[in-house]
């Protein structure tokens, strides 16, 4: 999750200076593992902490569905069994997402390379390089295409696993965004990524320098977690080759739904593009 140090909340409102400054009152919380947070304008601290509290009690379900360090999340069941009778609908939802991402990047976006990228961290772990002949067996493994779901079953693949870690924070984001939309006027969801709700625009710091967004944002740092001292392999991995692209720099994408913005941040930061399919999506780099 290193990539959300990168990101802060400035106190800026985004707004005319002649307008008197309003309000706003930040709740905190771990969802996922990490610290996310709610900023809400003009809410009495009763009603804010009201809110708050049915934004949690609402996102923490989808720990149980998603999570990869709860072993009977509906994912690790899945990872573990190679199948999931009955799978909840956001788990199906997201299934969706990411396979529409797989179509668009033409496989760039791959949920299944968690289980090469389980093995690269293994071979790194115990001190040794990893066999390029083993490598490319591996691969044979990462194809999110041959996963097969339905609202009755979801079936992995002989040796298969996958993660949903590109697109969840997002999701979820979106999901609590939706939660609140007729609860205030103006908040700033971080779930992981951001998004807006309200038509009033909020302020966001990216490595020093100020955004104002107005729908969703995600960040990727680029580089990602490095597997090994010596060497360039990191978690973000082109499924294609099995390796670690070069380290960029910060990318931040906008876009209208946070698991897009989320999405597509891990498809840039591994040398893709954002497909023409997605009109709207706006790349910053820092």
């Amino acid at each position: 999750m290193n990539r959300r140090r990168a990101l802060a909340l400035l106190g800026g409102l985004g707004l005319s200076s002649c307008r008197k400054r309003e309000v706003e009152v930040r709740h905190e919380g771990v969802f996922f593992g990490i610290p996310v947070h709610l900023d809400l304008r003009n809410l009495d601290d009763a009603r804010a902490q009201k809110t708050a509290d049915e934004v949690f009690a609402y996102a923490r379900p989808f720990e149980a569905i998603f999570s990869l360090w709860d072993s009977e999340s509906e994912l690790s069941i899945l990872n573990r069994d190679g199948v999931l009778k009955n799978p909840s609908a956001p788990l199906i939802a997201l299934f969706e997402k990411a396979g529409e991402l797989h179509q668009e990047t033409e496989g760039l976006f791959d949920p299944t390379i968690r289980s090469y990228l389980e093995w690269v961290k293994g071979e790194y772990a115990a001190g040794r390089t990893p066999n390029a002949a083993e490598a490319e067996r591996r691969r044979k493994l990462v194809d999110f295409s041959v996963v097969e779901f339905s609202a009755k079953e979801v079936r992995l693949p002989a040796g298969f696993s996958l993660d949903l870690n590109a697109l969840v924070q997002g999701y979820v984001t979106d999901r609590v965004a939706e939660f609140l939309a007729d609860k205030c006027d103006s908040v700033l969801v971080n779930f992981g990524e951001f998004r807006v709700v309200g038509a009033r625009a909020w302020e966001v710091e990216v490595e020093q320098e100020t955004i104002l967004i107005s729908r969703a944002l995600a960040v990727s740092s680029g580089a990602g977690e490095r597997l090994s001292a010596a060497g360039a392999a990191n978690h973000l991995m082109n499924p294609d080759t099995g390796e670690s692209p070069e380290p960029q720099k910060i990318v931040a994408v906008e876009a209208d739904e946070a698991w897009l913005a989320d999405g597509l941040a891990t498809v840039v930061s591994v040398g893709g593009k954002v497909p023409d399919a997605y009109h709207g999506v706006k790349l910053h780099r820092f």
